[in-house]
This record gives structure tokens, sequence and C-alpha cells, in this order.
């Protein structure tokens, strides 16, 4: 539901817009569920916008059509396929609703979807489709169709009962004519006993029209999503509730240290920065986002849930780690490298490579020129840059430098990717010391079961005699002295 609900969001904020607008809605997931069962609902309730075909696009991609059928699971009791709603019992209509089923699936061209499966290609698995908002003209001659259609079986109805009505009476009056005047009182006691027949009839059928009525509207509660946020409450469907994201304005205050310690050039897109959080002492991380995606989030905060968006490139550190309150993150630094003014340092091949070994390196070790450089700088994290040299492309790092020594601050596998390109064995990594002691632990483990049971007083009656076993002395128990192994291997 809440998939259906956010991509309804979207399209309701394309209502008021020209005519031509498109939105194209893509998924990582082959589950028709979330994928054409989500599309069709969405174009059900929306009659002003179409499915696009999409076979002209994109054709070096190998893709297959949307599906136009498919079952529904339901996993309790054992678990079991339906191919309709009106064959689900009524204990399971609570977690399965109508939309879920492809009703009216041929009247919105569900193959125009774009479905790509990873042994075509190979790629991941994916769903596209572009959803575009049918031009007015066309939406008011569908709405006066359908309008017409209503008025002329209206029209029938009415004048098959108007004929009905007039045959009875006619029959009445030459009834009435035949049996004479004598007659007429019976027949006026029929009159109103017919009537009084045709009111509780009457009756009955709006009642009965009632009554389908109510179900209908429970129907349409289920097939209209806008009715169902209605009846339930908006947290349910959207769940955990999203830190806002509040841009420069509103975090100038976590800039000023960036400007004091890194300088950055004018260039710096300071206005697209954000945080996730309006107390400053919890703006832990701050990333950048591109203009057009500021736009969306302003525009449509209360419209559109986003999860997570940017690219990361401040994380807050307490002053005991580091002299300046933001410190780098290496997930962004090769974006803020371009912006820098200050504590970026261009170093050569050894220098990178002694950064990036398993201890750090001190500083009076590095290069006369790179040692100028860094040698009174405060606890805090800078920058190394590699230019590219042969093979080996440019990359810059994240270093954190103490007033004696530096070391590359990044994960292990990062280090180990930097240690590759430069032609390095990688180091092992935490998880694989773990591992290697836990081997060399088990391994000392059955070496010392080995010993106590060699070291075990024999049982006459079950062990083998010692004096049928092979003498100490015979060629087979000699071990080969070191020559021997040598010339051997």
């Amino acid at each position: 539901p809440s998939r259906l609900i956010s991509m309804e969001a979207v399209v309701s904020t394309q209502s008021t817009g020209a005519e031509g607008g498109r939105i194209v809605y893509s998924t990582c997931s082959l589950n028709p569920l979330e994928n054409e069962a989500t599309v069709l609902s969405c174009l059900r309730n929306r009659r002003d916008f179409q499915l696009l075909p999409t076979d002209h696009l994109l054709p070096e991609l190998k893709r297959r059509p949307g599906l136009t059928t498919w079952k529904v699971f339901h996993a309790a009791g054992g678990g079991k396929w339906f191919d309709s709603f009106e064959e689900v019992e009524e204990w399971q209509k609570k977690t399965l609703a109508p939309t879920l089923f492809p009703v009216e699936a041929a009247e919105h061209n569900l193959e125009r979807c774009m479905r790509v499966y990873p042994h075509l290609q190979n790629t991941g698995g994916f769903f596209i489709c572009v959803i575009e908002r049918k031009p007015k003209e066309t939406v008011e001659g569908e709405d006066t169709a359908v309008k017409e259609a209503e008025e002329i079986e209206a029209e029938e109805s009415e004048t098959g009962e108007e004929e009905s009505n007039t045959e009875t009476d006619k029959g009445e009056k030459e009834e009435e004519v035949e049996n004479g005047e004598g007659e007429k009182e019976e027949n006026e006691k029929e009159k109103n006993e017919k009537k009084e027949n045709e009111k509780e009839d009457v009756e009955k059928e709006e009642g009965e029209n009632e009554e389908e009525k109510k179900e209908t509207k429970k129907e349409t509660i289920h097939t209209n999503t806008n009715l169902l946020v209605e009846k339930q409450n908006w947290r349910n469907y959207h769940g955990y509730r999203e830190d806002p994201f509040l841009f420069l304005s509103d975090i100038s205050d976590c800039c000023d240290p960036i400007k004091e310690w890194y300088a950055p050039t004018d260039t710096f897109p300071f206005t697209n920065l954000f945080a996730r959080s309006s107390d400053n002492t919890k703006q832990r991380k701050l990333s950048v986002a591109c203009d057009r995606i500021r736009h969306i989030i302003q525009q449509n905060e209360r419209k559109i849930k986003v999860i997570n968006c940017g690219l990361k490139l401040f994380a807050y550190c307490k002053p005991a780690f580091s002299k300046c309150p933001y410190r780098l993150l290496q997930t962004g630094i090769h974006y803020t490298a371009q912006f820098l003014g200050s504590h970026l340092y261009t170093v050569t091949r050894p220098d990178m490579e002694a950064t990036l070994g398993a201890e750090g390196v001190l500083k009076e070790t590095l290069q006369a020129d790179l040692y100028e450089k860094i040698k009174d700088l405060p606890t805090m994290v800078i920058a190394f840059h590699l230019p590219a040299e042969g093979l080996i492309p440019e990359f810059w790092i994240c270093v954190y430098a103490t007033p004696r020594s530096v070391k590359a601050y990044v994960s292990e596998d990062e280090k180990n990717h930097f240690r590759l390109l430069l032609g390095l064995e990688p180091l092992l990594t935490e998880r694989e010391k773990r591992k290697l002691a836990a081997m060399e632990k088990y391994r000392a483990k059955k070496l010392e079961e080995a010993e106590e049971g060699s070291d075990a007083v024999p049982d006459p009656e079950t062990e083998p005699d010692v004096k049928e076993s092979v003498e100490p002395d015979s060629e087979e128990s000699v071990e080969p002295d070191a020559e021997d192994r040598t010339n051997g291997d």
C-alpha cells in the first residue's frame, strides 16, 4: 500500500500540469504486485493518464513486455494461489485487496511496460514503464461516451417499464367491460391488493439495492486508494517518519568551520548542502545534492516521502579527535577535492604506499617537501591526492594526521583496493584475522586431543599387540633428514 500511495501522490502532483506530462515508474523488482498491479490500480483511479509504448526506446536493451495476468499468493493456512478476488475467502480478504488482481488489465495496455530479466543481458531485474497524461479532448470524449452509454441504458429500462405498465392497464380495462358494472367493486379490491403487493416488492428491491450499494462502497474503498487513505491512519502506510531535509538556510552555522579549516572555493555549492536534523548537536553528517533534487525536495515536502539522497561530504567529530568540528568523508572526497583550498596535498607514489600501510607512517619518514607542509598540522583529517601515472588512475584518500604520524583514514576494503591499484599485496582484514585465529585455535585443539589419545594406556583385549607393529629401526619408520627432504622436493 505504501508503494501505491507514494506513486499516486506523484501522479496527483501532475494532475494540474500541462498535457503530455510524463512519469517514469521503475523498480528493481520482478514481483507483479509491486509493478503491474500498482500501475493498474493507479490508472484505474486516474483515467486521465495512460501507458506509453516503450518498444522504440533503448533498442539495445533486451526486455520482455509487461504481464497482463498473474496469480496472488497467500501464505496463511499452508499457502494458496488465487486467480481472482472472488476466490479469496472472507478471513483472507483483510490482507488481500482487490487491487492486487489483474482487473481490467486489457483496457490499460499493461503489455507496454518493460521487464528486464537478469538472464537476457547479464543485468539486474528491473521493471520500467512510462505514464503520460492524456489530452483534455480525449478525456472529455471518453467521459461523454460513458455518460451516453449510461443514459441509453437508463432510457431503455424506463421505456420497458412504461410498456409493461400500459399493457397491464389495457388488460384490466377490457376485463371491466366484459364483467359489467357489478364486478367493478371486486376489481377495485384486486387493484388495491396489487398496488400493495407492488409497494412491498419495490421496498424489497430498494433494500436489496441499498445493500448492494454498501457492498460496492466497501469494494471502492479497496480499489480507490485515496478513499483508503482517508479511512486509515496516514502513519500506518508511511511507517517510520523520516528526518527532514534542511538546506543551507537552516544550517548556516555548520558551514563556518568548514570555510575556516578547508577554505573551499567560491564555486562550492553551499546552497545545496543539507543536514537531516534541525538540532545543531545532532547534525552528524552534511551531504550535498544537485539543484534539481533540492527543488524537488523543497517543493514536495508533504507530497513525496524521500528516504535518502545526496552525497555525504562531512561528518561531525569531537574536539579530542579533530580540531575541526567537521571532518572529510571518503565517500565524497573525489567530489570535495575539486573545491578544497587547503589541507589537500599532492603526494608521490612512495608516500602514498607508505600511508596505505598497516600501521601508518611517521611524518619525518616522508619526503622533505611533504614533511614541511604537514609537520605543524594539528590532529585532523586531511586529503592526499595521487596524480595519474601510467595505468594507475588518479585517486584521493582521507588521511588522519596526528602531531607525529599520518594514516589512511579509510575502510579495510578500500585500503586493499588502493593497494591493488598500486600493485601491492592486500592486507589481512580484521575479519580475516579472526578467521585465521579461529582456525589456529581449532588446529591446536585437535593436536592436543591427538596427543592425549597417544598417551592413553592401551587395552590388551581391544588394542593390537605392540610387538606386532613396525619396529623403530625399520626403514619404514625412519624419517628422512633435511637433505633428503630438500632433494625430494
